[in-house]
């Protein structure tokens, strides 16, 4: 029986490793970024904001 509930764990669980990593993953960094990048103009506000996400990506 311990067999069978690890078979149907693994039958289980690879698929969704699978699902999240090339379909699910990509497209909550497609809503997360954006959303976050929102929330921080929401914070700081608009100037602010594009200062703080200017001074982000400044490479010295």
């Amino acid at each position: 029986m311990n067999f069978f509930k690890r078979v149907i764990g693994y039958v289980l669980f690879l698929p969704f490793i699978g699902f999240y990593s090339c379909m699910l993953g990509p497209l909550l960094k497609g809503i997360l970024i954006p959303g976050g990048l929102i929330m921080l103009w929401l914070i700081l506000g608009p100037k602010e904001g594009y200062l703080a996400l200017k001074k982000a990506f400044i490479t010295k």
